[in-house]
């Protein structure tokens, strides 16, 4: 006999429903982290006998938020030697700002073309990147390999003003320093998330 349990009567996209240790993730879920989040626009139902949570949409047709190719803006928020974790906060083609932001991983072959041996040489953390979607479900694989893909904007690490572009290297006007990264041709320092 099944029991079911309303958790919450609406979630959105990204939406935390709980965490790992609590639910087993179901049908219209991920996990991010430790955390249970929600795919869809609709209704938290927790199975109280498996303990498994999962989404009854509440839309007939559940539209997909991020889809793959589609392109987004995020923040560097977390670095491994050879994966970037962004949050995006952005979907740049369809105008959608994303209360709940998701998860992106951004893996150093999806940089450039060529041999990048240290992802920090393209990407820190705080920058703001432009990013290509290119699988289908959450935590989203990034690519910033193509021309227009890349850091957007970036802050001094000493004094935190945005950094300006000098001879294809990043360059703070106060502090005298220069760094290195994939720049988009649309970095910009009045750039607004």
């Amino acid at each position: 006999m099944m029991s079911e349990k309303i958790l919450k009567d609406v979630v959105i996209p990204g939406e935390e429903i709980g965490v790992i240790e609590e639910f087993l993730p179901g049908e219209g879920t991920y996990v991010d982290g430790n955390s249970i989040r929600s795919m869809l626009f609709g209704t938290a139902i927790l199975d109280v006998n498996e303990r498994k949570v999962r989404i009854k949409p509440l839309l007939r047709r559940s539209p997909l938020i991020i889809e793959r190719g589609d392109v987004v803006i995020g923040e560097v928020i977390g670095m491994k030697k050879d994966v970037a974790t962004i949050v995006i906060r952005r979907v740049e083609n369809k105008e959608l700002n994303l209360s709940n932001p998701f998860h992106g991983l951004l893996h150093v072959s999806q940089v450039s073309d060529k041999f990048i041996e240290f992802l920090s040489d393209a990407v820190r953390v705080t920058d703001i990147l432009r990013a290509k979607v290119i699988n289908l479900k959450p935590p989203y694989q990034l690519s910033i390999k193509e021309r227009g893909l890349g850091v957007i904007l970036t802050f001094c690490p000493i004094c935190q003003s945005p950094m300006s572009i000098k001879k294809r290297k990043l360059y703070c006007l106060k502090c005298k320093i220069q760094e290195k990264r994939k720049i988009s041709t649309r970095y910009s320092i009045n750039f607004k998330l």
